[in-house]
This record gives C-alpha cells, sequence and structure tokens, in this order.
C-alpha cells in the first residue's frame, strides 16, 4: 500500500476557516475583555492583499458599517496553519483593541499587546513566512557632475519624463538619463 498525501485545502475551505477563526476570536474577545452588552460585530474578511504583508485591519469609522479585515491570499494558500493560527488574531486583536479602548491607540501599542496576550498569543509585530514582493521595479542609470553611478527606479524615472528634477546627494547636481537600464 502506498503512501497517502493529504492535498492541499481548497480556497473555499482557506476562506471558510479564516471566517470560523475570525468569528471565534471575536466571540472570545466579547465574551472574556468587557465588551458586556456592548456589541462586537464580526469583521468583514476580505483576501485581497497583496504584496509582503500577511494582514491589514482597517477600522470602520462609522458604527454601522464593519471593519475589515484584509488578508493576502497568496500567504493563506502557502502557510494556512500559520496565518489561520497567528495572522488572524493578530488583526482581530487590532479591531478589538480599537473598539475597546477608542481609535487614539498606537497600532501595536500597549492595548493592542494587552489583548494579543489574553487571546494567549505573543504580541509580534511582524510575521515570518517568506513573501514576494508585489512587483520588481525596472532600474535607470542616471550621472551626474561628480560621475558616480545612479539608479533610479522606474517610478521615478517616469517622474523625470514628466519633468521632475532629482540630484545628486554627493555634488547637487540634476542627474541625467544615460539612455540606458541599469
Amino acid at each position: 500500500m502506498g503512501c497517502m498525501t493529504e492535498n492541499p485545502p481548497s480556497e473555499a475551505g482557506l476562506q471558510a476557516r479564516i471566517k470560523d477563526a475570525v468569528r471565534d476570536w471575536v466571540a472570545y474577545a466579547h465574551a472574556h475583555l468587557g465588551f458586556g452588552r456592548r456589541p462586537l460585530p464580526v469583521p468583514e474578511v476580505r483576501l485581497d492583499l497583496r504584496g509582503r504583508g500577511a494582514g491589514l485591519a482597517v477600522i470602520s469609522p462609522r458604527k454601522r458599517q464593519p471593519d475589515l479585515i484584509r488578508l493576502n491570499a497568496t500567504l493563506l494558500r502557502e502557510h494556512p496553519r500559520e496565518m489561520i493560527e497567528e495572522t488572524v488574531p493578530h488583526e482581530v486583536a487590532h479591531v478589538v483593541a480599537y473598539r475597546l479602548f477608542g481609535r487614539r491607540i498606537k497600532p501595536h501599542g500597549r492595548e493592542w499587546q494587552d489583548v494579543m496576550r489574553a487571546f494567549g498569543k505573543d504580541p509580534s509585530v511582524s510575521h515570518c513566512m517568506p513573501a514576494e514582493p508585489t512587483r520588481r521595479l525596472r532600474r535607470f542609470a542616471y550621472r551626474c557632475g561628480c560621475e558616480s553611478p545612479v539608479e533610479l527606479t522606474s517610478i521615478r524615472h517616469r517622474r523625470v519624463q514628466q519633468g521632475a528634477v532629482y540630484r545628486c546627494r554627493r555634488c547637487g547636481e540634476r542627474l541625467i538619463f544615460s539612455g540606458e537600464s541599469a
């Protein structure tokens, strides 16, 4: 009899697990963190975050609109356990901290850390899942009076083409496009 391999969870299955985890953490916070009779609505969840960030909590300015938790779908597919066990409580803790203590708290300040500890989680700020940046920027070679080579990304190169002026940090002279990609 051969080895059985576990199939990776489906996209719909992962999405359901994420929503369940968010609901569970919100219920835990409501029961254990002093909300009393005040409601703590379950945030909306979207898997639309790109780049290196694992998650982002967006606090709604209006009480009638739900808060939002944005998660990185690529990281969720590649690291489902870490995303469900670490990123979801991290982002829910942001929502809970803002709803308990108000909007003037620091994002990873004492209040957020206290909520994370109440969740039984380490209040760490960053994840250690390998993530690729959303895009790679082309670089363009520029020169100046002191002849030190300078590279500008495609964003700044386009701005130069539209009239922006950048100067060398050494000599202060205007950077001139040398006509080639770096």
